[in-house]
Order: C-alpha cells, then structure tokens, then sequence
C-alpha cells in the first residue's frame, strides 16, 4: 500500500513539473489555415554476418479550417531478416563456398486513418472519425472501425495542450485465425503536446477501446515520443508505443504428442496481450 501511494506522490510530482507555467519556453504557435504534411522515416540495415532490415514509415496530412481540422494519417513497420547458410563445394584446398540467404519478415503492420474535427466553443468540438488496421503477427488480417464523439480541451496554455475526447464507435474485424466479427464499442482518447524546451516537445496519445458486446474485450493503444527539432524543417524523434488487447487474437500452433514426436494436427492459442515498438525516427515538415 505504501508503494502504491508512493508511486502515485512521484507521479503527480512529476506532472506538476512537467505541466507547471515557465515563462520561458517559447509559446506554442497557432497554425494558420491551410495545409500541413509532416513525414517520418526510420530504417535500420544491417549486412554481413547478419542480415536484418527494418523499414517504417508515418504521414500525416492536415487541412486546418477557421474553426475545424482534417487529418489523415497513413503508415506502416516491416521487419525482415536473413540467415544464411554456407557450403563449401570441391577438395580440401581446392573448394568454391556458396551462399544462400533465406530472407523471412519477423513483423509488418499497416494503418490508415482519416478524422475531421469540428470546434463548438473554445473548450469543446466534435469528431468523426474512420480507419483501417493490419498487423497479421498480431492476429488481425483487417480491422475497419468508425467513431462519432464530444472532446473537450482541458488545457491550452503557451506550453501544454492537453484534450479528452468520449465517442461511439463500431468495428468489423476479420482476424487470420477464427471468423469476422462486428459490434459496437465506446472509445476514450486523450491527446498530450508539451514543450520541454524551446526545441523538444513531448507527445503522448492514448485509445483506449471497449466492446459492448463483451466487455472483457478491451483495447488500448499508448503512443508515447520526444522530438527534437533540427531545423525548421527536420527533427529527430524517439518513441515507445504499448499496444494492449485483453482478449489477443489466436494463432494456430503444431501439437506433438511428444515432445521431437510428429504432429497430430494445430490447434488454436492466444497471441501476447501487449506489443512494445520502439522507434527513431526522422521528421520532415512541409507547412
């Protein structure tokens, strides 16, 4: 109990210095209308010994309005790679070596989403929201979900932006393992900025979605970064995103009656309930 209470006094010690005034971070600009693009990439290849190359790339795209906003975001993380096996062909002392070099992806996800939000005072707005998912490593071959909420903004000062938002949403999703499945849900989101110094804003999101049908089948999504601007232009940004599901999605695995024996067919287990990405990636901004 003391822990907890403990843990609970650093975290509310931390949010007051994180979203304390200091006068002396530069004010957090009022985008003017018209259209913003900010892109991300990230990769990682590695050759040699070892072959692995990692690829992830992020869009979004925005039409800011007087009193309204548009955003579509698109994107996608692809994961392989290569073992290769070597064989020596011919005589000790008079041999040729081949190599070959089996490439398998280890992880690929896709999203896109399009949402548009519309302002009724200056502390409230409504949205409506539609997107797609794939992540097959995951169990979901397709995930179509729409969302139709209030959001308010409980902060808005020269550093913090702080917003909530409540909505109804229904999803249809065909998972690799097992039938399609539809129902209607309730969405909670909160979306963080905050501007650590003039150059490095903090940014957290977080979805969290329930089934009404079943409410033991829930879902969040925790999207969590620091940039750092370059330039005007560019930026560097490192990231950590959780991605929870309650009730994972199943696979089918090779059951043995022994353990090395043949197998006596598959049968069908649940998947992790949570995924870790780490990211750093680099931001190119065109306002």
């Amino acid at each position: 109990m003391h822990t907890r209470r403990a843990s609970c006094t650093a975290t509310l010690v931390l949010l007051a210095v994180l979203l304390g005034p200091r006068p002396e971070l530069a004010a957090q600009e009022e985008r003017e209308p018209g259209w913003y693009d900010q892109a991300e990439f990230s990769l990682v290849v590695t050759a040699g010994n070892t072959q692995s190359n990692t690829f992830g790339v992020k869009n979004r795209l925005e039409r800011i309005f007087p009193a309204a906003r548009l955003a579509f975001d698109a994107g996608g993380l692809r994961v392989e790679s290569g073992t290769t096996e070597r064989t020596a062909i011919g005589v000790p002392g008079d041999f040729a070596v081949i190599e070959t070099t089996d490439t398998e992806t280890k992880a690929e996800n896709y999203f896109a989403a399009l949402r548009y939000d519309r302002e009724l005072s200056n502390h409230s707005y409504v949205y409506g929201s539609g997107g797609w998912v794939r992540n097959r490593f995951a169990g979901i071959d397709d995930r179509w979900t729409g969302a139709a909420g209030l959001g308010w903004k409980l902060i808005g000062n020269e550093r913090t932006a702080f917003q909530v938002d409540l909505a109804a949403t229904v999803t249809s999703e065909q998972t690799v393992v097992g039938e399609s499945n539809s129902f209607g849900g309730l969405r909670f989101t909160w979306d963080v900025s905050h501007a650590l110094t003039e150059t490095t804003k903090l940014t957290s999101a977080l979805t969290v979605d329930g089934n009404l049908s079943d409410t033991e089948d829930l879902r969040a999504d925790f999207d969590n970064a620091v940039a750092v601007d370059i330039s005007g232009v560019l930026a560097l940004k490192t990231g950590v995103k959780l991605l929870f599901d309650n009730q994972p999605a199943l696979e089918d695995v090779q059951l043995l009656a022994v353990p090395g024996g043949p197998s006596t067919g598959t049968v069908a287990v649940p998947l992790d309930k949570l995924d870790t990405q780490f990211t750093v990636a680099l931001i190119v901004k065109m306002d």
